[in-house]
């Protein structure tokens, strides 16, 4: 089974936090009631800007490394300032169990060396339909397992 990336247009370079925000939330499309993971540097910002935006459950966290109990409990899981696809990182989504979403917000083009792997990995996790976008001069990868699939894995 094959899956092509879709390749969505580019947005303003220099996207403020609440610019950011919207755009999680457009690519995610996060319900009031997901239990939503931000990890990463700059999370706090997006936390704030999920509590305002109606998001009733919000966990930040700075790294990847110590995120496994989040992570399992999750509905949408955000990856921040990604500077490199790293052992942490792999580790974390490993452990991806429960959320429907994930994103990945690259901050340097030199991260996109380990994209490929990565996005080999969360297929394997079922999460299928993936679509990359540029926005802020930032790569966002969104990640999600279709309808059919979550009630399988």
């Amino acid at each position: 089974m094959s899956t092509a990336l879709k390749l969505q247009p580019s947005l303003p370079a220099d996207v403020p936090t609440p610019c950011r925000t919207q755009i999680l939330l457009a690519a995610t499309a996060v319900r009031a009631s997901d239990r939503v993971v931000v990890i990463g540097p700059g999370s706090f910002d997006l936390l704030l800007g999920l509590a305002r935006n109606g998001c009733k459950s919000a966990t930040t966290l700075r790294s990847p490394a110590r995120c496994r109990s989040e992570v399992s409990a999750a509905d949408v899981v955000c990856f921040t300032g990604i500077e490199a696809i790293d052992a942490d990182l792999a580790t974390a989504i490993d452990h991806l169990e429960t959320p429907r979403i994930v994103t990945i917000q690259l901050t340097r083009d030199s991260a996109k060396a380990g994209l490929a792997s990565i996005l080999d990995q969360l297929r394997a996790k079922g999460f299928a339909d993936q679509a990359i976008t540029q926005a802020g001069g930032r790569t966002l990868v969104v990640a999600s397992r279709p309808a059919w699939l979550r009630r399988v894995i």
